[in-house]
C-alpha cells in the first residue's frame, strides 16, 4: 500500500478495533455472526446489485471477505479492496480453503483506489466508509464512481443518523440494543469514528454522481443506499 500524499488522509491508520491481530480478527467475525446472519445479507446483496453472470465487481472494505466468497460462488469476479495486511490474510485463506478463484485481493482503500474508468460493472462497500471525515468521503465516492460502469448498480451500507438537532439518544438507543458484549465496541464507533447525518451521505452520493435507488432503514442507524451511476455529462 503507498503512502499517501502529506496532505491525504492516512487510511492506514488505526481508527476504531485493531485488527492486526489474526486472533482479533477471527473473533470479529464471530461476533459479528452473533447478531447478523452474513450469509443472508450477503445474498440479498448480491440480488441487489442486480449483475449478470460473470460481473466485475468492486468491493472495499472486505474484511474477512465473506461477501467476496459469495460474489465469487456466484461466478463473479470480485477485486477485495481492504487496508489491513491481517484482514486481507484471512480472508484469502478462507477463500483458499472454500477452493474459490477469481477474487483479486488488493491492500488498499477508497483514496488509493486505481482502476480505469468504468472497470466494474457494480460497488459495494459496507460499514467501512465511517473510516473517512466527511471531506474525504466525498473523495472515495468520486473515486468509486469514476471505477462503476455508468448504469451499474451501488451498495453502500454505513452507521449514519438521522437529521436531529441532538443525535445523542439514537446513539444511546444504539448501544443498548447490541449485544452486550458489543457495547464497548460501539461505543468507541461512537466516540472515535466519523459516522455522518443521512443529509450529508445523501449529499455526498448524489454530488458523486449517484442517484439513489432506494434507501434502507429497518436496521438503523445502519443504513443501506442502493443507488445507480449516472451517466456522465
Amino acid at each position: 500500500m503507498a503512502e499517501p500524499l502529506q496532505w491525504q488522509w492516512d487510511e492506514a491508520q488505526q481508527v476504531g478495533t485493531d485488527y492486526t491481530d489474526v486472533f482479533e480478527v477471527e473473533r470479529y467475525e464471530r461476533r459479528m455472526g452473533t447478531f447478523r446472519d452474513l450469509a443472508v445479507e450477503d445474498a440479498a446483496i448480491l440480488d441487489m446489485l442486480a449483475v449478470s453472470e460473470g460481473s466485475h465487481i468492486l468491493e472495499i472494505g472486505t474484511g474477512t471477505g465473506h461477501f467476496a466468497r459469495v460474489a465469487a460462488q456466484a461466478g463473479h469476479r470480485v477485486m477485495a479492496l481492504d487496508v489491513s495486511p491481517v484482514m486481507l490474510q484471512y480472508a484469502e485463506q478462507r477463500a483458499k480453503a472454500d477452493g474459490l478463484s477469481g477474487i483479486e485481493w488488493r491492500r488498499t482503500g477508497f483514496l488509493a483506489l486505481t482502476a480505469p474508468p468504468a472497470t466494474f460493472d457494480a460497488a459495494v462497500s459496507v460499514v467501512a466508509l465511517h473510516h473517512l471525515p466527511d471531506v474525504w468521503k466525498a473523495v472515495a465516492l468520486h473515486n468509486i464512481r469514476t471505477a462503476m460502469k455508468p448504469g451499474g448498480n451501488f451498495l453502500l451500507g454505513d452507521v449514519v443518523f438521522s437529521d436531529q438537532r441532538d443525535p445523542r439518544p439514537q446513539m444511546e438507543a444504539w448501544i443498548g440494543n447490541m449485544p452486550e458484549a458489543m457495547h464497548k465496541e460501539v461505543a468507541n464507533h461512537i466516540a472515535k469514528e466519523y459516522s455522518t447525518f443521512d443529509w450529508i451521505m445523501e449529499g455526498l452520493l448524489t454530488r458523486a454522481g449517484f442517484s439513489i435507488r432506494s434507501i434502507d432503514r429497518t436496521h438503523a442507524p445502519l443504513i443501506q443506499y442502493l443507488c445507480v451511476a449516472e451517466l456522465e455529462t
